[in-house]
């Protein structure tokens, strides 16, 4: 009959609340927990440690390529332990520019600018003693020319023997 129906949904009992499914897990699960503030400070310490370690490596090694740039030692005068410390500090140059360039927090490319601007500060410094040294020789040249410095010699042997 048709109402027989009605009556065995009745016998079931009706959906309330929410579905048992503490054995699947949650979409939520998958989401990153957000960080505290303790493990915030941490990482902000952390990746200044870093860069603070960059730019006190850096500095200590361009100021030794400077000490090495401005060491007037002729390359035949120059012992095996002299070569070796110029050998070990580029060493060290490549491998702070390596650090620096795999470094996820700084610009790509960072650690090779840096020594590029080093390099090239490095270049100005020496045109501009170069220029010095070939402006001192051209003043010599013009003194050998004009015979100035013969004359000087002269000068100086004439006051020897009116001394005399």
């Amino acid at each position: 009959m048709p109402f027989d129906e009605e009556e065995d949904s009745q016998d079931i009992a009706p959906k309330v609340g929410l579905k048992n499914v503490s054995s699947q897990k949650s979409i939520f699960d998958a989401m990153p927990k957000r960080p505290t503030q303790e493990d915030l400070t941490k990482k902000v310490n952390h990746s200044q440690e870093r860069a603070s370690s960059h730019k006190t490596r850096a500095a200590e090694l361009s100021s030794q390529f400077n000490q090495i740039m401005n060491d007037k030692t002729l390359k035949q005068n120059k012992s095996i332990f002299a070569r070796d410390m110029e050998r070990e500090l580029l060493t060290k140059m490549v491998q702070l520019a390596i650090d620096v360039n795999n470094d996820q927090y700084e610009h790509e490319g960072m650690g090779s600018l840096s020594w590029i601007v080093l390099l090239l500060k490095t270049s100005l410094n020496q045109r501009d003693k170069i220029n010095q040294l070939e402006f001192a020789v051209s003043q010599l040249e013009k003194k050998l020319d004009s015979g100035a410095i013969s004359k000087e010699i002269q000068a100086v042997l004439d006051k020897k023997k009116v001394s005399e």
